[in-house]
């Protein structure tokens, strides 16, 4: 469609504009700064810059994604029908603590995908023997090759890497515990493979346990990095694994040593190893699996803690490898970082509206400058939310489900309003992250960091609600309507937690069934 097209052009040209801005504001803003006399406001106003630069490029590199994700549509890229006849498989499940029903059901699922060359390993690590006993006899039965490894170091990556020696086909399927597999799906593989220079394929997921507001809204969260960031780094290769339902040519990952155990998300920087020794990542436009989206608003931001801090660890570990890598270009060197970055963004509006409402009560001026009438301080959570919103929008746009989307573009608000919360819960995994604590190689690393409920969300609460006073008390200010805005945008997550503590949700129903 043509319209695509220039859409795709209009976002690329605000994304430049954005490049070109930085510079442009970062000297004006200095030069205001040190115009001024007092140490202390200068102090707080060059930290406040910094904070947006973060912002800045995080909302370059949203647009960027977005412009990136309407030129996949635009070019209606189609796989090459010349592909690999018959080439062999081997389905990879690997198990932590999954109940045996939702087991059970991925297994079966497993089973029933119609292709003639591929075989299935379970790989399981749990610690519960009764699980263990019935995923053991459950496979005997299939004919299904089960090893239980009996420690948990090395995470999913040690769980995969135990039994790489053991697969038989040129191409090893990651397939996660709770994902069932379409029928079609090494079928689609198989066309999407053939090219050498491919070192993976990721397809896309959707998901089966949609039914409560939470996981609905939630759910946009994933659906946003398939429909839109998936598709955007398509066409430059860069594609990035997300953990399940991706393809791996086998001899490329003997190549790096199997699966990175070296971050708490594998996935990632195994993607981002292999893209640095000249493969591509490429992206499947096709659904290869439904799977489960996290039980509870606590299990959602344990996960988005483990995110946060193997990013972090990531750009700390493998930045010197992305920068010095001879295949990749600048653009993706640059590209590769910004991903790592990501979880900088929320955090940086975090300090922003905290360090603002400092500076509000304390009578100290934000130096920046005006244009037209609009304080420029005011421009870089602008970029930030336009971008974050319109990404959600367009997957939502154009993600295949059955919802009306009337009810789901309604859904946007929760999901918005929760991400804003949940960036507080995970500071500090962005911290321990770049300090490299709490990495698998760590003493004592746990895989999803228990969350202290009631603590953080008390400290959450009070956070805002002394934002919202100092707001209030300072409402002369010109910048007190966005520091009580980002009070009250910030209560929603907490206050679903403390719900889910004192009264435990209901456990969907496909986790119960036998």
């Amino acid at each position: 469609m043509w319209v695509y097209r220039f859409l795709s052009w209009i976002t690329l040209v605000i994304s430049v504009l954005i490049l070109i801005v930085i510079p442009i504001y970062t000297i004006s803003s200095i030069i205001m700064i040190l115009s001024h006399i007092d140490f202390v406001t200068i102090l707080l106003n060059v930290f406040l810059l910094m904070i947006e630069l973060f912002g800045f490029l995080f909302a370059f590199y949203l647009f960027y994604m977005i412009s990136g994700a309407f030129h996949f549509r635009y070019q209606s890229i189609s796989q090459d029908q010349n592909y690999i006849t018959a080439p062999s498989f081997t389905i990879i499940i690997p198990s932590h603590g999954t109940p045996y029903s939702v087991l059970k059901k991925t297994i079966k699922g497993a089973l029933r995908i119609e292709y003639t060359h591929y075989d299935i390993i379970v790989s399981d690590n749990g610690q519960d023997p009764n699980v263990t006993k019935q995923l053991k006899e459950l496979c005997e039965k299939h004919q299904i090759q089960f090893y239980h490894k009996p420690d948990t170091r090395g995470f999913k990556a040690g769980n995969i890497n135990a039994v790489l020696n053991l697969t038989r086909g040129d191409f090893i399927v990651i397939l996660d515990s709770d994902h069932i597999p379409v029928p079609n799906l090494l079928t689609e593989f198989s066309k999407a493979i053939s090219d050498k220079k491919v070192g993976y394929i990721q397809a896309k997921v959707s998901y089966r346990n949609t039914q409560r507001l939470y996981q609905a809204a939630n759910s946009i969260l994933y659906s946003q990095f398939y429909e839109v960031f998936e598709a955007a780094k398509e066409q430059r290769g860069v594609v990035l694994f997300n953990g399940t339902t991706g393809c791996f040519r086998k001899e490329v990952l003997i190549q790096i040593g199997g699966f990175s155990e070296d971050t708490l998300i594998e996935d990632i920087d195994t993607s981002m190893k292999i893209l640095s020794l000249g493969y591509e990542g490429r992206y499947l436009d096709f659904i290869g699996s439904y799977g489960l989206v996290p039980e509870t608003a606590k299990a959602q931001v344990a996960q988005l803690w483990r995110w946060a801090h193997g990013a972090c660890n990531i750009l700390r570990i493998r930045l010197r490898s992305i920068l010095s890598s001879p295949y990749l270009g600048w653009k993706k060197k640059f590209e590769l970082i910004l991903n790592a970055m990501a979880f900088f963004s929320g955090i940086s509006i975090v300090f922003l509206v905290t360090l603002l409402a400092i500076m509000m009560l304390n009578d100290i001026p934000f130096l920046r400058s005006e244009f037209f009438g609009f304080h420029l301080g005011y421009l870089m959570p602008t970029l930030v939310s336009i971008s974050y919103t319109l990404a959600a929008l367009l997957a939502i746009i154009w993600e295949k489900r059955e919802q009306n989307l009337i009810i789901r573009l309604l859904q946007l608000i929760p999901f918005y309003l929760f991400s804003l919360g949940a960036f507080l819960f995970i500071i500090s995994g962005v911290i321990e992250g770049l300090l490299l604590k709490n990495t698998p190689l760590s003493e004592g690393s746990v895989w999803n960091r228990e969350i202290h409920v009631i603590r953080n969300s008390i400290l959450i609460f009070s956070l805002s609600g002394i934002l919202i006073v100092i707001g209030i008390l300072c409402i002369s200010s010109s910048f007190s309507l966005f520091v009580i805005g980002g009070g009250f945008s910030w209560l929603l997550a907490p206050a679903v937690l403390l719900y889910e503590e004192i009264s435990t949700p209901q456990i969907e129903k496909g986790h119960q069934e036998a």
